[in-house]
């Protein structure tokens, strides 16, 4: 009997596998394995890439105003506070400060900026990031507002942290994947 049931859990399998093919069942081996990471704090695997022989540009370090505004986005953030409701008045200002970062001749439309402010006030007002994740994110936004001299691997890149951020912080993966999303709305209106 026992043998019987092994045999069909054994054939149902292989069945499954089967109908999936190869690449469907590495997909999701491949997937699986980057949720787990993403919730161990560990950076997604990446195939090499082969080495450049010139030097990508490093993201170029922040001039005085940006500083500040990164400065004013920081204090915005910290002070949001776990289970305590959040004013429209705190929304409003962290979108000012938001846009404020985005230096180049493009910058994203006022609307983009507050769908983002305000799912980042709604995952923070859940529960606040440590100061090195908040330094990270902080860090990533900038980067997400002015991506004009970084290339696509490296937005990649970025995106992917700040999804792991808040997933590494208890935010579902949905909500997570949403904030990443909105970044990459923004740079992508930023670029243009």
């Amino acid at each position: 009997m026992k043998a019987t049931l092994a045999l069909i859990i054994l054939a149902g399998f292989l069945g499954g596998t089967a109908w999936a093919g190869p690449e469907g069942v590495l997909k999701r081996a491949r997937e699986t394995r980057d949720q787990n990471n993403v919730r161990q704090d560990v950076a997604p695997v990446r195939p090499p890439t082969p080495p450049t022989p010139a030097r990508q540009p490093a993201a170029p370090a922040p001039s005085g105003p940006l500083q500040q505004s990164l400065a004013r986005v920081r204090a915005d953030l910290a002070a949001i506070q776990a289970n305590s409701p959040v004013t429209v008045t705190q929304k409003q200002q962290l979108a000012k400060d938001l846009l404020a970062c985005a230096q180049g001749a493009s910058k994203p439309s006022a609307a983009t900026v507050a769908a983002l402010a305000d799912s980042l006030v709604s995952a923070l007002a859940q529960k606040p990031l440590p100061e090195a994740s908040r330094q990270r994110l902080v860090s990533d936004l900038a980067a997400v507002l002015n991506p004009a001299n970084l290339p696509p691997a490296q937005m990649q890149a970025i995106y992917n942290d700040i999804q792991a951020i808040f997933q590494a912080n208890g935010l579902p993966r949905t909500e997570a994947v949403k904030l990443a999303d909105q970044a990459r709305a923004i740079a992508a209106e930023t670029r243009r």
